[in-house]
């Protein structure tokens, strides 16, 4: 049954103005730094390497603000209106529920990362980093997003309110996306160096570096920064299936 909730939620996913809306401006926003970093004078004068980087943590930042914004809304939805009941109702079990709305929602982060194709082919070219560059970006993007939506679908259960879920995703969001910002000065510190070992965003963006700056392309040199990664999504597994046996607990719906 999870087959039809998918096909439902991804034609309201990619064939309504919302995604074709999202879609283009993540192509403007592609176009627009594409363009900057390979004419602008200051940021021509970057290392290529340097500029692969900077144009893959926008990609990312870009692909996790719309999903985020998206899971938001994809379960609570259904609670707003009220049609959550007669879903639960017909011969839909939750697990079916969960994994169509998940997938319909990862579904959007890889229209956008085929939207940055061919950017990441303009921007890398000459470079022989043009496979690494989109692999990397589609593995660790999509291991984040995984976990990011996961987590998302827990609080929706929680909340059941779009406003709140989206307010506090969009805070954990920047909670770990600004240290991720941080220098490296300021990640000398022993406690930003440890929340920096354990941040996903922060693990995301120093694989892509040392992927892109300092060519350590293979699996090996980057396991220390994908497990991290993964463990989050796992914890964020967790914490969806905490927010479901609450909403179990609540006498809404029974397991089936």
């Amino acid at each position: 049954m999870f087959k039809y909730v998918l096909l439902k939620e991804l034609r309201s996913e990619l064939y309504t103005w919302k995604s074709t809306l999202w879609l283009l401006i993540s192509s403007l926003i592609f176009s627009f730094t594409s363009y900057l970093l390979l004419t602008n004078k200051e940021l021509s004068l970057l290392d290529q390497t340097e500029m692969l980087w900077l144009f893959s943590k926008i990609i990312i930042g870009v692909g996790l603000l719309i999903v985020i914004i998206d899971a938001s809304s994809v379960i609570t939805t259904e609670f707003e209106k009220e049609t959550a009941e007669s879903l639960f109702l017909a011969p839909l079990s939750i697990k079916d529920f969960v994994i169509g709305k998940f997938l319909a929602s990862m579904g959007l982060w890889l229209a956008v990362f085929v939207v940055a194709i061919p950017y990441m082919v303009v921007t890398s070219a000459g470079s022989h980093l043009a496979t690494p560059f989109i692999g990397y970006i589609f593995l660790l993007g999509t291991i984040c997003m995984a976990g990011f939506i996961m987590m998302i679908f827990g609080l929706s259960f929680i909340f059941r309110s779009s406003k709140n879920v989206l307010t506090t995703s969009l805070i954990i969001a920047l909670a770990f996306t600004i240290p991720a910002t941080f220098t490296s000065t300021l990640k000398n510190n022993p406690l930003s160096g440890f929340l920096g070992k354990v941040n996903p965003i922060d693990n995301v963006f120093a694989s892509l570096d040392n992927i892109l700056v300092d060519y350590q392309t293979t699996i090996t040199h980057n396991w220390q920064y994908i497990l991290p990664v993964t463990i989050f999504m796992l914890l964020a597994l967790v914490f969806m299936l905490y927010g479901i046996k609450r909403f179990y607990a609540e006498g809404i719906i029974k397991s089936d």
